[in-house]
C-alpha cells in the first residue's frame, strides 16, 4: 500500500476533546467470563482444559497445562546467550527498583493516647501473574509482575500465559517462577483464583494485564481474590512541539498502536507543522512495519490535539 494512500492522526482541538467515561468492563465480556469461572470453580482441571481446547491454548486431548520449574530451567538454557543475558539484565533493572520501592514502604508502630497505631507491611503468600500471549510473545510482562512479586517476599509465584514462547518460558525462569500455567483468559483467571484441587492451589493475589476476558474476570474475583487493577487497551500519549523529532515521535505512537487494534495513539501539540511532520512520519513508517495490519486501525482511532 502507497504510503500516500496510509491513515494519519486526525486533527481536533481541546474543546472537541469527548467527555468520555469508559466502563472498565464490556459487559458481554464480563458475562461469558462469568460463565467460565463458574465452569472451572464447579469442575476444576476438567472445566479448566475443555475452554484451554476450545479456544486452542492446548491441542485437543492434552491434559498437561503446567510447566514446572525444571521445565522453565531448560528453556532458559537452550536459550542464546545473547537472550539469556538480556533477558538476566532486564530482570536485575526491575529487581533493583522493586526493591527500592520495597525498603520504601517499612513497618511502623508509634505510641498514641490510649495505645499505639502503627502499620505492618506483609507480602502475600502467593501471585498469579498474567502475561498475555495473543499476537506477540510479552516476556516483558513476565519480568515486570513475576520479579516484582519476589521482591516484595512473595512466597510462591505462578505465571499463566496461553501458548507460551520459548521467550516466555525462559523469563518466567529468570523472573523466579515457581510454575507456568500454559493456558489464558477467562478460564486461567479461575483457576488462578479459586484453585484446581490438588492440582493448583489458589493464589491470594492476581496482577498482569490482559484482553477484554481477563479484565472481566479479574472484576469478578476481586471479591475473593486481591487483583492489581482492571487495564484497559493500550494508550499513549505524546506532548511535542518543534523541537521533537518526528521519526521518534511517530515510532512511539506505533510502538503502542501495534499492540491491539483497540490501542489509541494521541500525539498534543501546540504546533499545527508538528502535526504534519509526525502524519508524514506515521505513513513512511506504517509503509515498512510489520505490524501494520494491527496498527493501522489503531492510528484510525487515535487524533492529534492541536
Amino acid at each position: 500500500m502507497p504510503s500516500s494512500d496510509l491513515p494519519t492522526l486526525r486533527i481536533i482541538k481541546a474543546d472537541q476533546l469527548p467527555a468520555s467515561c469508559f466502563e472498565p468492563v464490556d459487559p458481554q465480556a464480563r458475562e461469558q467470563a462469568l460463565a467460565m469461572i463458574e465452569d472451572v470453580k464447579a469442575n476444576k482441571e476438567d472445566g479448566l482444559l475443555k475452554h484451554a481446547w476450545r479456544l486452542g491454548d492446548l491441542p485437543s486431548g492434552d491434559r498437561k497445562y503446567t510447566v514446572t520449574r525444571d521445565e522453565l530451567r531448560a528453556a532458559f538454557e537452550a536459550a542464546e546467550p545473547s537472550l539469556q543475558g538480556l533477558l538476566e539484565r532486564v530482570a536485575a533493572r526491575v529487581r533493583t527498583f522493586a526493591e527500592a520501592q520495597r525498603a520504601s514502604i517499612t513497618t511502623v508502630s508509634t505510641e498514641i493516647e490510649g495505645g499505639a497505631a502503627g502499620q505492618q507491611v506483609v507480602p502475600v503468600s502467593s501471585a498469579g501473574c498474567y502475561a498475555p500471549g495473543g499476537r506477540y510473545p510479552l516476556p516483558s510482562s513476565v519480568i515486570m509482575t513475576a520479579v516484582t512479586a519476589r521482591a516484595a517476599g512473595v512466597g510462591r509465584v505462578v505465571v499463566s500465559s496461553p501458548r507460551p514462547s520459548p521467550v516466555t518460558l525462559a523469563a518466567a525462569y529468570v523472573a523466579g517462577a515457581d510454575l507456568l500455567l500454559a493456558v489464558g483468559g477467562a478460564h486461567a483467571v479461575a483457576a488462578l483464583a479459586y484453585g484446581l484441587g490438588d492440582a493448583l492451589a489458589p493464589v491470594d493475589l492476581i496482577c498482569g494485564p490482559g484482553n477484554k476476558w481477563v479484565t472481566a474476570a479479574k472484576s469478578i474475583v476481586s471479591g475473593f481474590c486481591g487483583i492489581d487493577m482492571l487495564a484497559g487497551p493500550s494508550e499513549v500519549l505524546v506532548i511535542a512541539d518543534a523541537s521533537a523529532d518526528p521519526q521518534v515521535v511517530a515510532a512511539d505512537l506505533l510502538a503502542q498502536a501495534e499492540h491491539d487494534v483497540e490501542a489509541r495513539p494521541i500525539l498534543v501539540t501546540p504546533d499545527a507543522a508538528v502535526i504534519a511532520s509526525v502524519n508524514r512520519a506515521l505513513q513512511s513508517q506504517l509503509e515498512t512495519l510489520t505490524t501494520s495490519e494491527v496498527a493501522i486501525p489503531a492510528v484510525q482511532k487515535g487524533f492529534a490535539v492541536l
